[in-house]
């Protein structure tokens, strides 16, 4: 019997040692492409547009392999942004409510919505959310680029999943804000267009993208 113990004992710290070893190599990993959200051609409906970069504190904390906050501005004083952040690490991935209630947004409604893109549905949380008198509706989902999923918490388990499996997957927050002008129905609807022309793009780069263990 006590043979038994020590075996049993051994092997829990080899399957530590295994599962530390792994660990390590996930976090060190790099992606095959870098930044290669950026670069992405979005347009819609001929806006224009300009990009924003990640205060030097969030980088540290989130630690993305890639990047993409886009703002998009109408000649009628529409406007529109569409925040992609993508990391392997399971910090990169979060929710809006992680970064937009540090800087003071309020989520007055919250609720679940499906994005229609072509043939394919994408399950998606859509909220409204409040700052002072200034209110816009924030649309957002996880993905890897084939995998999507409203709930942070199935996400981080799916990922898991793969990293049993010895695979090192890139996961992403999607997340598209609207402006509210007159009335909610409407920042929804621009949403909805915003999300065909922009994400089918995003969900295939993200599907192109591979890590490289050293």
């Amino acid at each position: 019997m006590f043979r038994y113990r020590l075996l049993i004992i051994n092997s829990i710290l080899l399957l530590a040692l295994l599962g530390a070893y792994w660990g390590r190599r996930v976090e060190d990993a790099v992606p095959s492409r870098t930044d290669f959200l950026r670069p992405l051609d979005l347009p819609f409906r001929g806006w224009k547009t300009t990009d924003a970069v990640l205060t030097p504190s969030d980088l540290n904390l989130l630690k993305p392999d890639a990047v993409l906050v886009r703002r998009y501005q109408g000649p009628d004083g529409q406007s529109a942004e569409l925040a992609v952040i993508a990391g392997h690490r399971k910090q990169s991935v979060h929710t809006p409510g992680f970064c937009m209630v540090g800087g003071g947004w309020e989520a007055l409604v919250q609720g679940e919505c499906d994005l229609v893109l072509g043939d394919r549905r994408i399950p998606a949380v859509r909220s409204v959310m409040a700052v002072g008198a200034r209110q816009v509706v924030a649309t957002y989902f996880f993905t890897d680029g084939d995998y999507c999923t409203r709930s942070l918490v199935q996400f981080q388990g799916v990922q898991l999943l793969k990293r049993f499996r010895q695979e090192i997957p890139v996961g992403a927050l999607v997340r598209i804000l609207v402006p509210i002008r007159t009335d909610r129905a409407e920042a929804e609807r621009l949403a909805d267009d915003f999300a065909r022309a922009t994400v089918p793009k995003v969900l295939a780069s993200l599907r192109l993208t591979h890590l490289q263990t050293h």
